[in-house]
């Protein structure tokens, strides 16, 4: 094939000369065939890539599907129930949704029900006429002089420098209107989450980015200064993250603009490191007293971490430490395994952490038992996007949700996967100018808010075919699962046997 391809290049060449000479107005083949047969060329003497080598020029094609492999599968062969992380029919309820259009799906599910692991909801003979809940939690132990009334759906953390400003500015409008509150990410507290005034979540990170020394610890000054803004409703200290827990991130240099840089408290232009440990606390009892630190410096707002479970054993021992020492974070905020990052260790990604349905239910049973599940509130993340994946999480145990994928879809995110990339099309993960300005925020913030909103009006449908006049009546007994072939149970069933 290569021998094949200098001869083949040889006769081109003769040939072009000789149709130039023999047919004048034939010229332009003197420009079109010449970039061709050089990247031909090029591809033969390279030495990196074995395709191109073997089969210089239509290598190429090879690596070019290769690399938009997921973007041919998304668009072009999948249908509406393989797509990974999302299939299509989770992400239409989103933009359906966002785009305030006709919710309604025609001719019954492409969704089996005799696959194992398939789940539903069981409803009433006699759903109630009207649903008099508001969908919000009091978020706010006894330690705490300030507590929230948060959504029970809310943005989870994705900070400035792995999304855009204008990613940013569109969810803090949308959670303006929408009102539920935008958790800021590890990435620092910044004037695009004040832009609309939408309730926020600020989050420190164990690299304190917004809050840190010169040496990357700690600055209770500057952690104060934010945590007293009026748009901050809560702290929450991130341990871990689905997605990734036990292990550190990045930010890559290319990312770390002169901007990001400032609020983040680092030098421009460097990777930053988001250590997988915290400076600040080393073990259960520092954690404490870390907490009840930032409750003082914040005046009494609630305070709580995020966290993938990863050994059962450690947990179990921090929530008997709280109890025993009568002291404890105001929420937990639950991550599971199969939640999402711009970018992750691919061991961690794919093989660590505990998913969110298990994780969730072993906190609420262990708060549940050292007597703090009326003092801990529990927010669950993990490809939540539609109601019933919120009732799951409330009759597991959660008092509140987080989406940050779901949300993303709601400004347009296409699923491409190039999050780590900086070349998200869709200018949501990107910090290219050009490609930010296609995400217009006043457009997009509206479809967060209609998402947000219609997801509601969706949860309290459900609520009332299952003949539940608000949340109190949420229970386990009214979710089925197929264990095999000829066999389900509810979740009452499943989890009570694991208690």
């Amino acid at each position: 094939m290569r021998k094949g391809f200098i001869i083949t290049s040889i006769i081109l060449v003769l040939a072009v000369a000789a149709i130039i000479i023999l047919y004048p107005l034939l010229w332009w083949l003197a420009l079109v065939l010449p970039p061709f047969l050089i990247l031909g060329l090029f591809d033969y003497f390279q030495k990196s890539d074995n395709i191109r080598r073997t089969y210089p020029l239509f290598g190429r094609v090879t690596n070019f599907l290769e690399k938009q492999r997921h973007v041919v599968q998304e668009t072009v062969l999948l249908n509406r129930t393989e797509g990974k992380p999302f299939n299509w029919i989770q992400k239409e309820i989103v933009y359906k949704r966002a785009a305030d259009a006709d919710k309604s799906q025609p001719f019954g599910t492409q969704i089996p029900y005799d696959e194992v692991g398939r789940e539903w909801f069981v409803h009433s003979t006699y759903p109630v006429k009207e649903v008099n809940d508001n969908l919000r939690v009091t978020i706010g132990s006894s330690k705490c002089d300030k507590p929230y009334s948060a959504s029970i759906l809310n943005l989870a953390g994705m900070s400035y420098g792995s999304i855009s400003k204008n990613a940013i500015l569109a969810f803090n409008g949308g959670a303006e209107i929408a009102g539920f509150a935008q958790n800021t990410g590890e990435g620092g507290f910044t004037p695009y989450h004040q832009e609309y005034g939408a309730d926020i979540i600020f989050q420190i990170g164990t690299g304190y980015f917004g809050c840190r020394t010169e040496k990357g610890n700690f600055n209770p000054e500057k952690f104060q200064e934010i945590a007293l803004h009026e748009v901050v409703k809560m702290i929450e200290i991130k341990i871990s993250q689905g997605a990734k827990p036990g292990f550190g991130a990045i930010l890559p240099a290319k990312k770390n603009t002169e901007e990001i840089a400032k609020f983040r408290d680092v030098e421009k232009g460097t990777e930053i490191l988001s250590p997988p440990h915290h400076s600040a606390f080393g073990n259960d009892n520092e954690m404490i007293f870390f907490i009840e630190k930032l409750r003082k410096l914040s005046n009494g707002k609630p305070i709580g971490i995020k966290l993938c479970i990863g050994q059962k054993d450690e947990f179990e021992r921090m929530v008997q430490t709280f109890a025993e020492k009568q002291n404890y974070p105001d929420f937990i905020a639950i991550d599971g395994a199969e939640g999402g990052s711009g970018a992750a260790h691919m061991e961690s990604l794919h093989w660590a952490g505990l998913p969110i349905v298990e994780a969730l239910y072993f906190a609420h049973s262990n708060l549940a038992k050292y007597k703090l599940r009326n003092e801990i509130k529990l927010m669950a993340a993990g490809k939540i996007i539609s109601a019933f994946d919120i009732y799951r999480m409330l009759a597991l145990g959660a008092d509140a949700c987080y989406s940050a994928r779901g949300m993303m879809l709601a400004l347009g995110c296409v699923q491409s996967l190039k999050c780590n990339l900086d070349t998200c099309p869709t200018g949501i993960t990107t910090m290219v100018p050009s490609r930010v300005e296609s995400l217009v925020v006043e457009d997009k913030k509206t479809k967060v808010a209609n998402y947000h909103k219609n997801t509601m009006e969706a949860f309290k449908e459900l609520l009332g075919s299952m003949g539940l006049e608000n949340r109190t009546g949420i229970h386990r007994k009214y979710i089925v699962r197929r264990i095999n072939e000829n066999e389900t149970k509810t979740y009452d069933e499943i989890y009570m046997s694991l208690q």
